[in-house]
C-alpha cells in the first residue's frame, strides 16, 4: 500500500517541484532586471552628487588661487583639480561635464556676481549699435 502511494505521489511531487523551479526562475529574472535598473539609476545619481561636490571643491580651490591666477587659467586649474580628484575615485568625466559642473558651482556660490555679470552683458548689448 505504501509503495502504491509512493508511486502515485512521486510524479505529482516532481511536477510541483519542477513548476516551483520554473516560477522561481521567472521571479529571479524579473527581480534581477529590476535590481540592475535600480542600481544603475542609483549609481548615476550618486556619481552626479560626487561630481558636483568635487566641482564645488575645484571652484573653491581655483578661487583660493585668485591672487595668482585669473580668468581662463583659474578655470583650467579647477578642471585639472576636479579631473584628478574624480580619477582617484575611479570616475572618468569629460572636460565639458567638468566645466559645466564647475560653472554651476560658481553660479551657486556667487549669485550676486553672477547677476552683476548678466546685468552688464544686457547693458552692453542694449548700447551696442546694430550693424547695418
Amino acid at each position: 500500500m505504501a509503495q502504491q502511494l509512493t508511486d502515485l505521489l512521486t510524479p505529482v511531487i516532481l511536477a510541483l517541484v519542477t513548476a516551483l523551479a520554473g516560477v522561481l526562475t521567472v521571479l529571479i529574472h524579473a527581480a534581477k532586471t529590476s535590481l540592475i535598473a535600480w542600481l544603475q539609476a542609483r549609481t548615476n545619481a550618486t556619481q552626479q552628487e560626487i561630481i558636483m561636490r568635487v566641482a564645488s571643491e575645484a571652484m573653491a580651490f581655483a578661487e583660493a588661487q585668485g591672487m595668482l591666477l585669473k580668468g581662463q587659467e583659474k578655470m583650467n586649474a579647477a578642471i585639472v583639480y576636479a579631473a584628478n580628484e574624480l580619477q582617484t575615485r575611479g570616475m572618468n568625466v569629460t572636460p565639458d561635464k567638468l566645466l559645466a559642473a564647475i560653472q554651476k558651482a560658481w553660479m551657486e556660490y556667487n549669485p550676486a556676481q553672477n547677476k552683476a555679470d548678466h546685468a552688464a552683458e544686457r547693458k552692453e548689448s542694449d548700447t551696442t549699435p546694430a550693424a547695418g
